[in-house]
């Protein structure tokens, strides 16, 4: 009978079944005797203010019913446990669980949607120490005393924290810097030292004692700044940990009473945080809470619109694959927006434009509310205005640009898309071939050919995340502070992949080191720019979709060792259009533009030898602008005399010898 009620309590751990179904059928293998007639407990406001757990200050709740008070103790998300009940109640009937969601038969799976790994860890931190307490005592197995989760903002880690302890009705106790930092001296460590308490009293009285360090990197942050108080914080907190979880045995196996406390810290910079919490025996093990793949991204956006009727046109997949760089945040933020242009569409074709609305008729009208349905031009508005949260303050905002706005230079376009498009729509095919995506990609040639405007067509026909970065921004008067925002750029493009990172005139960051290399450039700016570059190329070979995109036109003041294959392995040479090109560019910049019948783009294009794009577009512009000089109030059209006048003012500005210096550099060929 012991085995068989082992087993199904084990259920928990890697079974998708519902948990409360799991713990009724070990119940009543174990023979545990709970009333699951027993009413739901009443609770009142926590004291101390220490977050999850809802207890009374006298250190006992009341039934439902009026009944004595009994003492107990309070469980995350309103989940409570009789104090003094065998620790092998773990999983509480239905009758004792009072939270929304487990009242609805979920279980931590179906609220914390494509996070299993990190579930599945903080499931046997917690729930293993109680299921296999004898056996890990025959063994002397000491478990581990604490997990760290680390991750990018948004990605769940409080919710799967609070998820679990719901879920197995283990009291949860929240400590953040907020929360524990005081005003006098040796304040910020008593309350420390009182939330440790508290949750060890509830270890001591048999049950699961959850202690959650939420932004561990504020309570507990490298002391190499020198800052007092913090220091002694984190002295403090280190001293708790170590006496966190030993029980009377000594193996760290459980508490006076049979329980059991487990450390949990969370954070989203897990390099800012006091290396000695991170070593063996305090913070045991680091998981990562990484941004969802595109599965996991349609599992998350189903969990939150599951409560809204979408329209038969709304493809959730198709939704999800769009969504780069998105965490699960990012994504209830878009489910949010998409039922909220939802309501904008019914108000809109029911009362007009907002301007001319009355409240009150608004009100009246809504009665009974609408049904509203969710359609796919909602999905697409709701991912307009919700961007990645990783993307803020990196990301470009720029319109979308497709190959057609590039006219001319069909070769170049035919092998950037191979090297952007291919990879990510034709992945089975790479790999059936064993073939690798380039990781880098060099444009080059004259200023003015459009090689920012191919990196942004590039982007948008691809769908990936386009970060734009001028290498320019990258140098600063501080020491590290260049290399610390190159690193950020190619962290970001790693989360946000598939991306490119498109670094303009890279030419500035990676310039020739003198001797051809080993750093004989001296320890300046430019040489150490240059070694963090050459790094963060190598290790991007690791990563999956992310391709750098360089643009410049000093092609000769590259450093040879970021043009070898591996880094830059396709070098593109950008020359200004040729005759069909430059007719393709005119008709892109004049498409909008009424001309008069004499204007003939193609035998402009003949006459415009050795104009780039940049140079055709300002003639086309300087034409319309010369319309209105002649006649501001009734110009209807631009006429062949203006783009006569346009071509006198706007001349070329390359010359054949710098062509030919672009065509036989040794690279143009690659």
């Amino acid at each position: 009978m012991e085995e068989c009620g082992t087993r199904l309590l084990a259920e928990v751990v890697s079974s998708s079944s519902s948990a409360e179904d799991v713990a009724e059928r070990a119940m009543a293998a174990l023979s545990l005797g709970a009333d699951a007639t027993a009413p739901p407990a009443t609770l009142r406001s926590a004291p101390h203010g220490d977050g999850a757990a809802d207890i009374p200050s006298d250190g006992e709740c009341r039934a439902g019913g009026g009944e004595e008070p009994a003492p107990c103790i309070a469980a995350a998300m309103t989940n409570v446990v009789p104090r003094g009940t065998s620790s092998s109640s773990l999983l509480p009937p239905k009758s004792m669980t009072t939270s929304p969601q487990s009242a609805s038969g979920s279980t931590a799976a179906a609220q914390v949607a494509g996070m299993q790994t990190a579930l599945q860890a903080v499931r046997e931190l917690v729930v293993w120490p109680v299921l296999y307490r004898e056996d890990g005592a025959a063994l002397g197995v000491r478990w581990p005393r604490g997990l760290l989760l680390y991750g990018p903002p948004g990605c769940g880690k409080t919710l799967l924290v609070q998820a679990v302890a719901a879920e197995v009705g283990a009291s949860l106790h929240v400590v953040t810097a907020a929360r524990v930092t005081g005003a006098y001296t040796g304040e910020s460590e008593r309350r420390l030292r009182e939330a440790f308490a508290r949750a060890q009293e509830d270890a001591d009285a048999g049950q699961v004692a959850v202690v959650f360090l939420d932004e561990v990197d504020a309570l507990c942050p490298r002391r190499d700044g020198g800052r007092a108080h913090d220091s002694r914080v984190v002295a403090q907190l280190l001293t708790l940990l170590d006496g966190a979880t030993t029980g009377d045995n000594g193996s760290g196996g459980g508490c006076k009473g049979g329980g059991h406390l487990v450390v949990v810290g969370a954070t989203n910079r897990p390099n800012a945080i006091d290396p000695a919490l991170r070593r063996p025996g305090r913070l045991d093990r680091e998981v990562l809470v990484a941004l969802p793949d595109p599965e996991q991204r349609k599992e998350i956006l189903g969990l939150h619109t599951r409560g809204l009727q979408l329209a038969p046109d709304v493809d959730l997949a198709a939704v999800a694959a769009s969504c780069h760089g998105y965490s699960g945040a990012d994504l209830a933020a878009v489910a949010r927006e998409a039922a909220m242009a939802a309501l904008a569409a019914v108000a809109a074709e029911m009362f007009g434009p907002i301007g001319g609305r009355s409240l009150d008729a608004e009100m009246k009208a809504l009665q009974p509310p609408p049904v509203l349905t969710v359609r796919q031009d909602h999905m697409t508005a709701a991912l307009r205005k919700v961007r990645p949260s990783i993307m803020r303050g990196a990301e470009v905002d720029i319109p979308p640009v497709s190959w057609d706005d590039v006219g001319g230079l069909e070769d170049v376009k035919r092998r950037l898309r191979q090297a952007v498009e291919w990879p990510l729509r034709h992945a089975a095919a790479f790999e059936r071939l064993g073939l690798t995506a380039p990781r880098g990609v060099l444009l080059h040639g004259p200023p003015g050919c459009s090689k920012t405007t191919l990196a942004r067509a590039a982007a948008t026909a691809s769908g990936a995340t386009l970060l734009a970065l001028s290498c320019a921004q990258l140098f600063s008067m501080y020491v590290g502070e260049g290399e610390a925002a190159l690193r950020d750029a190619f962290k970001r493009a790693r989360m946000a992949a598939p991306a490119i990172l498109f670094l303009d005139e890279i030419d500035a960051v990676a310039g020739r080191r003198v001797g051809g290399g080993g750093g004989g450039g001296g320890p300046d700016a430019g040489v150490r720019l240059l070694t963090a570059l050459l790094t963060e190329m190598d290790g991007i070979e690791l990563a999956s979709g992310v391709l750098v995109l360089g643009a410049t036109n000093r092609p000769g003041a590259v450093d040879p060792a970021l043009l070898r294959p591996g880094r830059f392995s396709t070098i593109l040479l950008v020359p200004p259009p040729d005759t069909a090109g430059r007719l393709a560019v005119l008709r892109v910049h004049c498409r909008r533009m009424p001309l008069a019948e004499d204007v003939d783009l193609e035998a402009m294009a003949e006459e415009t030898d050795m104009y780039t794009g940049a140079e055709l577009a300002a003639v086309c512009r300087e034409a319309a602008l010369a319309a209105l000089r002649e006649d501001l109030e009734g110009a209807s059209h631009v006429s062949a005399r203006h783009f006569t006048a346009a071509l006198r003012t706007v001349q070329p500005a390359l010359t054949p010898e710098q062509l030919k210096a672009y065509l036989d550099w040794g690279y143009g060929k690659r």
